[in-house]
């Protein structure tokens, strides 16, 4: 039986039922979805995916979205609590989710409406399908690590290798992901690096400054 006496003081309870709702609506509408997102060991096909027709509506997910940012919301507020107990799930970690959503949302947008400039805009959403369902499988596994072990709780060098363990996973992803800009964008390289440098690092840099104060 699970140890209740903190939660009044938390919303752990509110979190997980809320993560709970976004799993049963995205079952609902799309259990490809969540079967992709919850077999995590299964690596995405490249090939395969970028051959099937694409659709807008069943590239993006909504439900997958506000999770995927509801767990960077904890992982941004376990790094600078410097620690990771039940107390880690505020409300915060809201206004995290809810920056991180906006953020990516106008860079996606930025982004598309660039290469529309270039005809590759279905070429630049496919790119950013594949590299969503790998950090959709990322999320789901942080995500149980944080509603699992919310009840015993870390100091604060746990927390630290925690949060650069997500770190370093995104880190590879992007790289990952990287290979495919020169083999799906028929455009010269340097044209490529440019883009990359302008939509991958420089969003990066600029969130990053703007944590600082």
């Amino acid at each position: 039986m699970y140890e209740l006496r903190e939660l009044s003081d938390t919303y752990y309870g509110l979190y997980l039922v809320l993560t709970l709702a976004l799993f049963a609506a995205l079952k609902l509408v799309n259990p490809w979805r969540l079967s992709s997102m919850m077999c995590f060991w299964v690596g995405v096909g490249h090939t395969e995916e970028f051959n099937k027709p694409f659709k807008l509506s069943r590239a993006f997910s909504i439900f997958t979205f506000v999770f995927r940012g509801l767990v960077f919301g904890l992982i941004l507020t376990i790094f600078q609590d410097k620690s990771f107990y039940i107390s880690s799930f505020k409300g915060e970690v809201l206004y995290y989710a809810g920056s991180f959503m906006v953020f990516w949302m106008l860079r996606v947008f930025l982004e598309s409406g660039f290469m529309s400039f270039f005809n590759k805009q279905e070429a630049l959403l496919r790119l950013f399908y594949v590299r969503t369902l790998n950090k959709e499988k990322m999320s789901f596994f942080y995500g149980c690590l944080l509603f699992g072990f919310a009840f015993i709780g870390v100091g604060e060098i746990p927390s630290i290798i925690f949060t650069a363990s997500y770190a370093i996973t995104l880190l590879i992803i992007h790289l990952n992901t990287l290979k495919l800009y020169f083999r799906q964008l028929k455009a010269m390289p340097v044209y490529i690096i440019l883009y990359i440098c302008a939509s991958e690092i420089a969003p990066i840099w600029l969130a990053s400054q703007i944590l600082k104060f």
